[in-house]
């Protein structure tokens, strides 16, 4: 058991009253004992505060202040944490177990040989939830075939390559995209590790401009082609995928 890992967690909020506090809860309350909790607010003004406050105890780092959008605020997550590895689990996301971080650190003796480690996750939606199985890294090409905050990066590994802050939106796609065409090493461990709110997160309520900034990343530019081969295609898988699961229910 590798139970001396220090492990940095990092919430970004921006009044996010009614559900910081299940993000902040999943994180406290885990079972594995070094976990250095970081929350970078962007100067909330209803309420969110106040929620941080009453576990600034648990909270080994704390600000509210204003910033210059989502990755701006993870960079300085990332420029005040210590841990050998560190995650991003945003306001109205959590770890999925309270023993989520000790399975990952006990899941496989390798993973001192990459850099990169993520899992499955399970998607929330309005009415209904799905389980996110990854399918083989090599899709990176294409998408980012896992979600953010069912993986853990090595901290140094970030520090030297922060998120790039002109993509608004999918600066973590780009972020282990080039990372992955650099040949750092990426490891799946087949545990659920996050429960991501797919419903109101920042890129599932902007679709279009986050499937742009995909579509930019991976060097290409026609519009046009992007609107009627990528765009409106995916869009309507989505909405079929949807509808067929909803009515499963």
């Amino acid at each position: 058991m590798q139970d001396q890992v220090l492990i940095s967690v990092v919430t970004v909020s921006y009044n996010a009253v009614s559900t910081i506090e299940r993000t902040i809860l999943s994180v406290i309350n885990q079972t594995y004992p070094h976990i250095e909790y970081i929350i970078i607010d962007g100067g909330s003004t209803d309420g969110t505060v106040d929620v941080i406050k009453k576990y600034a105890d648990k909270i080994a780092y704390w600000v509210s202040e204003p910033d210059k959008g989502i990755y701006d605020a993870m960079n300085k997550g990332v420029a005040v944490a210590t841990g050998e590895w560190i995650n991003f689990m945003n306001s109205g996301d959590c770890l999925y177990e309270k023993d989520t971080v000790e399975k990952i650190l006990n899941k496989n003796s390798t993973i001192n040989n990459v850099s990169i480690i993520y899992g499955k996750t399970m998607k929330q939606f309005e009415k209904y939830c799905t389980i996110e199985i990854p399918p083989a890294i090599s899709k990176i090409k294409k998408r980012l075939p896992f979600c953010h905050q069912s993986s853990f990066i090595k901290l140094q590994l970030l520090q030297m390559h922060p998120y790039n802050t002109n993509y608004k939106l999918v600066a973590d796609d780009e972020f282990f995209y080039s990372m992955y065409m650099n040949n750092v090493n990426f490891l799946f461990i087949d545990e659920i590790i996050s429960k991501y709110d797919a419903y109101s997160g920042v890129s599932s309520c902007n679709i279009k401009q986050a499937l742009c900034e995909n579509y930019q990343i991976r060097g290409k530019s026609n519009n046009t082609y992007f609107l009627f081969v990528v765009y409106f295609p995916l869009l309507l898988r989505k909405i079929i995928k949807s509808f067929l699961i909803f009515i499963s229910k």
